[in-house]
């Protein structure tokens, strides 16, 4: 025997099946009310269809922000600690607590909607214990928000820092005491040149170099089509020598310069660099890791 169901039971059963269906669409909430001192770590890792490339993280905490990334050799290329702004230090909190609500909700087809980046990973220590793993692909997510709320937070000098995805030129020019000007770099000396391109198949970066010593380049692989692959070991000796100029460009200058040393990250835009070569400085610590080469 057939039953009819009453017009009354669909209307309510056709209700339910709406509310539950639509509870993924609703707003993840404002989340857990992070502390003062929590510590957040947000990290992400240079990979794409050509390989990996090392990973880079950033720990807010209390009243400090601090940046690190690493080689796939485990290298070390920088590692720098600022204070951080109490407003930044705030917003980041709230922003944390609305990712982890919303974060919580995700099915895994949505942790990983798209296929050409690596997840960026979320970890947050101290009231709460947290760790995710999510793809940023689109503007308008928490975690996407959370990430560029820590970005307004970081230093200026964070982002002109050299890392291997990077292309750089390193210029090196002999001083001299004569000229119109007096003292200066030698302009029509022939200029001592390292072009630095972005590492690709995993081993390393390429360099080639114009004006170089006699022996320079000995024990390089063959150069390829972006030029000689440094391999890990000395990729990581260059970016943490560039690094170590660049975080330290507050200490240098001196009266007895050898020469002038010019470097151009390569970008949009462009940053150049000018300093005078001196001894005992990272500028010639530079200057000695790409000449051995």
């Amino acid at each position: 025997m057939t039953t009819a169901r009453r017009p009354g039971a669909l209307a309510l059963l056709g209700a339910l099946t709406l509310a539950l269906s639509s509870c993924s669409l609703l707003p993840a909430g404002d989340g857990p009310e992070l502390a003062a001192d929590d510590v957040i770590t947000i990290g992400s890792s240079a990979a794409g269809m050509f390989g990996y490339f090392g990973h880079g993280s950033t720990t807010v905490a209390a009243d400090t922000i601090s940046q690190r990334y690493e080689l796939p050799n485990g290298a070390e290329i920088y590692e720098t600690t600022d204070e951080l702004d109490p407003e930044a230090r705030d917003l980041i909190e709230v922003r944390a607590g609305k990712y982890v609500a919303w974060e919580g909700k995700l099915s895994e087809k949505r942790r990983a909607p798209c296929t050409d980046i690596a997840a960026t990973s979320v970890s947050i220590s101290g009231s709460i214990t947290h760790d995710s793993d999510v793809q940023d692909c689109a503007d308008d997510t928490p975690l996407h928000t959370l990430k560029q709320s820590v970005r307004d937070a970081e230093p200026e000098l964070f982002g002109q820092l050299a890392h291997p995805i990077d292309d750089w030129t390193i210029e090196i020019r002999p001083w001299t005491e004569e000229g119109p000007a007096g003292g200066g770099p030698d302009e029509s000396a022939p200029i001592e040149r390292y072009e630095l391109s972005a590492a690709q198949h995993e081993i390393g970066m390429g360099i080639t170099a114009q004006n170089a010593p006699a022996d320079w380049g000995a024990d390089l692989a063959p150069e390829e089509g972006n030029g000689a692959p440094l391999g890990w070991d000395n990729t990581g000796l260059v970016l943490t020598d560039l690094n170590a100029f660049l975080l330290n460009q507050k200490t240098l200058g001196c009266g007895d310069q050898t020469g002038e040393i010019r470097m151009t990250k390569h970008g949009k835009p462009a940053q150049t660099w000018t300093y005078r070569l001196c001894p005992g400085q990272h500028s010639e610590a530079l200057a000695q890791t790409l000449r051995g080469l």
